[in-house]
């Protein structure tokens, strides 16, 4: 355990961090994973949250991009006040639900989401996160040892992400167009999309992304994106 801690304090991208959780997870039988890296303060599901999700079908990182849909879940911010694991299950009956709500279980369990846990993560300042693990199985046939490795490297690589993210000593300077192509990613359009919206070819949207990591120092959309949001460098 103590080489895997070594490890994540050896990185200093958040994008490389987070694939390389994703790849540990899912060598300990996990089947989908997603990971709420939430502004100070704010909700866990709010439109400036931003989502890393692995093994989840296309069609539900779809509906989970729209902001309604996700504003439905309550099952994050029920983690984050337990204060411990809670499976998906339990968190459904925590509290009261509103039709919003119930919609939203069901559609989860029409996708086959039924087995998850949820994680809470804190950080420094107010800086908390949540994961959702789901091996496809209750968790009752997980082996201990396999969840509680989960739940602690969970929060190490939160707490990395915590340093990653603290704010520099000034954000830089992004061209208006920058921006744009930054405002759009952040939204989750695709590099077509945004080249659609924008009127730009691919490439150059590709280019201005580039020219944004760079500033940025990271090396993914990913990365981009919260490191943006926690410099108030863009809204969405």
């Amino acid at each position: 355990m103590q080489r895997q801690f070594e490890i994540i304090e050896s990185f200093n991208d958040v994008g490389a961090l987070l694939a390389n959780a994703r790849d540990r997870c899912f060598s300990q039988g996990v089947v989908r994973m997603s990971y709420h890296v939430t502004p100070v303060f704010d909700d866990p599901v709010s439109k400036t949250t931003t989502v890393y999700a692995a093994g989840f079908s296309d069609k539900w990182l779809n509906q989970y991009s729209q902001r309604e849909f996700r504003a439905a879940d309550p099952i994050p911010k029920r983690v984050l006040q337990h204060g411990s694991m809670m499976t998906w299950a339990d968190a459904m009956l925590a509290a009261p639900n509103t039709p919003e709500n119930e919609a939203y279980f069901e559609a989860m369990r029409e996708e086959g989401l039924v087995h998850g846990v949820g994680i809470p993560l804190f950080g420094p300042s107010g800086r908390d996160g949540y994961a959702g693990i789901d091996f496809d199985m209750p968790v009752s046939e997980i082996e201990p040892q396999v969840l509680g490795m989960v739940r602690t490297l969970a929060q190490a690589e939160h707490q990395r992400v915590c340093v990653l993210l603290a704010p520099p000593a000034a954000a830089p300077t992004l061209s208006e167009r920058e921006v744009e192509v930054l405002t759009w990613t952040a939204r989750g359009k695709s590099v077509s999309t945004i080249a659609t919206i924008l009127d730009l070819s691919p490439d150059t949207v590709k280019t201005y992304s580039k020219r944004i990591y760079a500033k940025l120092d990271v090396t993914d959309r990913v990365g981009a994106v919260v490191k943006a949001l926690q410099m108030g460098l863009v809204r969405v």
